[in-house]
């Protein structure tokens, strides 16, 4: 049993073993350093990491000025697409440090995956619509509110995804995640 060798999170693959990180098939390139900061967040992500740490952690035993913590963290959120006024990714609470917020799974050849770890099913190819879930959920922690309709043929992994999307939402601290049924006879035949 290995260590992950990959982290997802949105249409994102953080490659830990070959220190690169993919959107889709597509290379995204970045600076070692600028991909040390993004692993070290990623890592540590659902939790604000401060400007120290990060500097204590890549720096070890060498003053650096925390201003080069702020150009990595420019060159990472172009490189993801991330804006500071709206951040689906990094999150910065000025003058402590960043947060990385979106949701983060593991990936990788001879890693044994939270699912097969519980026992539960694997959900497979559904990487894009889990991500556009994660972005609506990362909103609605932001106070916007939405409605969302998952629709499609019977048998296509709809409640699946619910699940998926409820276990990935009820793991994130301070949220409680309530779900209901629906009645049959309300608003259904």
């Amino acid at each position: 049993m290995g260590l992950p060798r990959m982290k997802q999170f949105h249409s994102f693959r953080l490659d830990i073993v070959n220190q690169c990180l993919w959107r889709g098939d597509d290379r995204v390139s970045l600076t070692p350093k600028a991909f040390d900061v993004l692993r070290y967040l990623v890592e540590h992500a659902d939790r604000l990491v401060t400007q120290d740490e990060i500097l204590e952690a890549l720096w070890p035993e060498t003053y650096v000025n925390p201003e080069v913590i702020k150009k990595h963290i420019l060159e990472i959120r172009k490189a993801l697409g991330d804006r500071h006024d709206k951040p689906e990714f990094i999150e910065t609470f000025p003058r402590r440090g960043y947060q990385f917020v979106a949701m983060v799974g593991e990936v990788g050849a001879g890693a044994l995956s939270e699912a097969s770890v519980n026992g539960t099913r694997k959900m497979v190819g559904r990487e894009a619509a889990m991500a556009q879930l994660d972005g609506y959920l990362n909103r609605a922690l932001k106070a916007q509110r939405q409605i969302i309709f998952i629709t499609g043929e019977a048998g296509v992994g709809k409640t699946t995804l619910i699940d998926e999307l409820h276990q990935a939402a009820a793991r994130r601290p301070n949220l409680l995640v309530l779900r209901g049924q629906c009645v049959e006879g309300f608003g259904g035949k």
